[in-house]
């Protein structure tokens, strides 16, 4: 179940407990307190598997990237993200529009941003098949 924006902040501790709880195999990475998860998400059946690095900064931002192999990187047209690092073959999706507080450190990385992954992820895979972005949206 989703739930709505809270204002109590969720821990690190709470966030990584939910998370492995739907995905038990997810790798943890903690870097001078930044948090790196790294798991695998699958829009459809039908779908690859893609590797996803999500970024918990200590400050208060949440960033979720794209990574290895990706189709079309090099499109100008690219949809919907905030960066192309093309040296480390990354893309920094545009999930949620910050300025309409979508989120914040109450919200569920497990039943918020890993589901608005896996929708960014379906609306890909249609816009690699005819170049058309789907999924609606603003990019601030």
């Amino acid at each position: 179940m989703i739930h709505p924006i809270s204002k109590r902040k969720l821990t690190v501790g709470q966030q990584l407990c939910a998370i492995r709880r739907f995905f038990p195999d997810v790798r943890i990475r903690n870097k001078n307190g930044n948090l790196s998860i790294f798991l695998y998400l699958q829009p459809t059946p039908m779908s690859r598997f893609y590797p996803i690095e999500i970024k918990i900064h200590r400050s208060t931002y949440t960033e979720v990237w794209l990574v290895g192999s990706i189709q079309k990187i090099d499109d100008i047209e690219f949809p919907h993200h905030y960066r192309i690092d093309k040296e480390n073959n990354r893309v920094r999706l545009c999930l949620y529009h910050p300025k309409k507080f979508e989120w914040d450190r109450g919200t569920s990385i497990a039943e918020n941003l890993i589901p608005w992954t896996c929708e960014w992820l379906f609306y890909y895979e249609l816009w690699l098949g005819n170049g058309v972005w789907y999924g609606g949206g603003e990019h601030p």
